[in-house]
């Protein structure tokens, strides 16, 4: 039996639930945080995928479950030595206060430690943060999946 690997990452952002669900499911919104390249089609088997536009980096998947303003569930590999769509990340959002969102991140089968211990730091340090800063109405100095940067998710 293979091990596989799960990880856990909260953060709580000062926006409604319904907002930081269209950063995680509109395209054009992805593009302001996650990536240079994003395809999207929120919907059970739809496309996800954020890349580089210099290719260093591409993850592909398809989105699993959407409930809307609740969770997201969408596939992703094709970075880390990972098959595309080959792990799972799992988004849930619950209201916090007046206008705000607790926000989990499940990613789970992650088959190589080295991957998820970069993916776990690439939440933490990088994509979570920028999906906070967005989400509250900020503009992040760069973006998750940039040409010439590490972001630590692949």
């Amino acid at each position: 039996m293979t091990d596989s690997y799960e990880l856990i990452r909260e953060i709580t952002i000062q926006a409604k639930p319904e907002i930081v669900f269209s950063y995680l499911t509109e395209q054009g919104k992805m593009k302001e945080w996650f990536g240079e390249v994003v395809e999207a089609d929120a919907k059970p088997g739809g496309i996800f995928r954020v890349a580089k536009k210099d290719e260093t980096a591409d993850c592909r998947g398809q989105y699993v479950e959407v409930v809307p303003y609740e969770k997201v569930v969408f596939n992703w590999g094709g970075i880390e030595g990972l098959e595309p769509g080959e792990s799972t990340v799992e988004i849930i959002l619950k209201p916090k206060g007046n206008n705000g969102t607790q926000l989990t991140l499940r990613h789970y089968n992650v088959r190589l430690k080295s991957a998820a211990d970069s993916f776990g730091q690439g939440w933490k340090e990088h994509a979570l943060p920028l999906l906070k800063i967005v989400s509250e109405g900020g503009t992040p100095d760069g973006l998750c999946f940039e040409s010439g940067h590490e972001c630590g998710t692949g």
